[in-house]
């Protein structure tokens, strides 16, 4: 048995990034703590090797895959047949935006101790398919109805990964930390409600909005209208994606002891997805500024240096940073760029990038590093670029900052949080670079361009970044305050100094 158990969906210790960085941080700063890692991924071909090395506090890590066909524990044909009924009103409370029905569906169908069938009966028994026609008929009128076999194919593909969630063993563990909604969240639910611990979720961005940007910006899930109806609202499918997204995140935010997130914005988004505001804390992003601020001194370029560091993936938007790079050598031919990252996730885009490079005769000016120690990257920047569409808290400005490094960001996330203040106190420091709207290559180019024809604007927004991130986003504060949150929830434990008696 752990002290934590770790609920983590397609990040640590397989992807890097802002929530893995930050889960590291957060085991090798506790060593005194035990964990388990309950790992969600898509499937077992996509996993890869550890991006990180696993401290030996790390117990156990367990993985499950939504999409194989795997199952815990032998499932036996039970003679008692399932109850439509339940069903019927689980699925009407869900397009409500209700939850009530989830404790008796767990336990009919799911916990092993009390379930009356094996619940893939549902998925594949004639039982369960007299149930889909009934609610297909249910659903929809002659008029607006899609296709029965795109309604069967999209019940099955959304509620599959749910089933492997809710037939999975969780590890035993004193607490749960989901760090995210979704199917982490889930099965942080079903931690709360089957072993009676407690439940932390932590949001670093919000998953229900995520998925919501990522679904209508999808070309494979299935349009079925085919008049007009299709331009004034959801289509059937997309709008049944969005709505089993946001019942998980309303499932995890009211069955959780805690929310967390990193910023004021997320928490306002948290309460307009269903959170309630009470539970919820902000926890800001914080980075080793003893280490990033000492990095030895290397040898420096004549030429003005910018950086990108991120992965290479649409999100990000790297095309628009080439274009702005682009608009910015018409003026200061004599710069270095590098755009520092992973480029395998998405190989497509990679090349369509570099293709975008040469297409603008930038490839003397432009590096695609791969993943690089940023250790060697941040003593060698003038000026850092964000261009991303979507943002967390990112810690490579907090990184860039603790050597003085200003930044220019897309207004996304906490970017202008970070650059212009977060409270009175924090903004008398000053701005620490430029905020931009994201998508417009034309002043993210002028933003660059206006701090680095600037010296003195230049220095004085680096000054303000070492002191922000010195003054309020140090990584011993952020684990200071996660292990608060451990131990205000442990339960019949007591804890002096670090050590439990």
């Amino acid at each position: 048995m752990s002290d934590v158990c770790l609920i983590l969906e397609g990040t640590y210790p397989y992807v890097t990034g802002g929530v893995s960085t930050c889960v590291h941080q957060l085991i090798n700063a506790t060593p005194h703590l035990n964990y388990s890692i309950f790992y969600i991924g898509a499937n077992q071909d996509t996993l890869g090797d550890f991006k990180y090395p696993i401290p030996q506090n790390v117990r156990l890590i367990k993985k499950i895959f939504l999409f194989d066909y795997e199952l815990d524990g032998k499932l036996t044909k039970l003679n008692m047949k399932f109850d439509p009924k339940l069903i019927l009103r689980f699925h009407e409370d869900m397009r409500k935006g209700k939850t009530g029905a989830f404790k008796e569906v767990l336990r009919e169908f799911f916990d092993p101790d009390t379930r009356k069938c094996n619940p893939m009966e549902i998925l594949q028994s004639e039982e369960g398919w007299e149930l889909l026609k009934k609610m297909y008929e249910l659903r929809f009128s002659p008029l607006d109805a899609p296709s029965f076999i795109d309604f069967f194919y999209t019940w099955r593909f959304t509620h599959y990964p749910i089933f492997k969630v809710l037939m999975s063993e969780l590890p035993k563990a004193d607490i749960y930390h989901s760090l995210c909604t979704g199917y982490a969240g889930l099965a942080g639910v079903m931690a709360k409600i089957k072993y009676g611990r407690p439940f932390i979720l932590t949001e670093h961005g919000i998953y229900s909005h995520e998925r919501r940007v990522e679904i209508l910006q999808s070309q494979w899930l299935l349009n079925t209208d085919t008049d007009m109806r299709a331009r004034r609202q959801l289509p059937i499918f997309k709008d049944w994606w969005i709505r089993a997204f946001e019942y998980l995140g309303l499932l995890a935010y009211q069955n959780s002891d805690i929310i967390t997130t990193l910023y004021n914005g997320n928490r306002e988004k948290q309460i307009d997805y269903g959170a309630p505001a009470e539970k919820i804390r902000i926890i800001p992003n914080g980075v080793d500024f003893q280490k990033f601020s000492t990095l030895p001194a290397l040898p420096r370029d004549k030429r003005f240096t910018i950086a990108l560091i991120g992965r290479v993936v649409p999100i990000k938007d790297i095309k628009t940073f080439i274009k702005a790079i682009g608009i910015v050598k018409a003026q200061l031919p004599h710069i270095r760029v590098l755009v520092v990252g992973p480029t395998e996730e998405d190989e497509a885009y990679y090349h369509e990038c570099k293709q975008l490079t040469q297409l603008l005769e930038l490839e003397n000016i432009i590096e695609f590093t791969g993943k690089r120690d940023v250790a060697e990257v941040y003593p060698i920047m003038d000026l850092m670029v964000l261009s991303s569409i979507s943002e967390g808290q990112p810690l490579v400005m907090l990184e860039a900052y603790c050597q003085g490094i200003p930044v220019v960001a897309t207004d996304v996330g906490s970017c202008s949080e970070l650059i212009n203040g977060m409270n009175s106190a924090d903004r008398e420091l000053g701005p620490s670079g430029l905020v931009v709207p994201f998508g417009r290559s034309d002043l993210l180019s002028e933003a660059i361009l206006t701090i680095l024809k600037n010296p003195v604007l230049r220095e004085t927004m680096g000054a303000a970044a070492k002191k922000r991130v010195e003054t309020y986003y140090q990584e011993k504060t952020c684990i200071a305050n996660y292990l608060s949150l451990y131990n205000e929830h442990f339960a019949e434990r007591f804890w002096y100094g670090g050590n439990r008696v």
